[in-house]
């Protein structure tokens, strides 16, 4: 009986944590995604930056 008491105890515990750290993290924090270059900082939605990105015709 104290052992189902203790599992519950911790699931709960466990449930909790999670809320918790599910209520504070940011939009795009949880799969680690920014819709900023990294260099300079423009904005570009997930796409390569056309600033950072070097400017080649090559059409092969």
């Amino acid at each position: 009986m104290l052992l189902w008491v203790a599992g519950a105890a911790i699931g709960i515990l466990v449930a909790f944590i999670l809320i918790f750290k599910y209520t504070k993290t940011g939009k795009n924090d949880v799969i680690g995604f920014s819709s900023k270059c990294p260099k300079c900082g423009q904005v570009t939605n997930g796409l390569k930056c056309s600033k950072c990105e070097p400017n080649l015709k090559d059409w092969r």
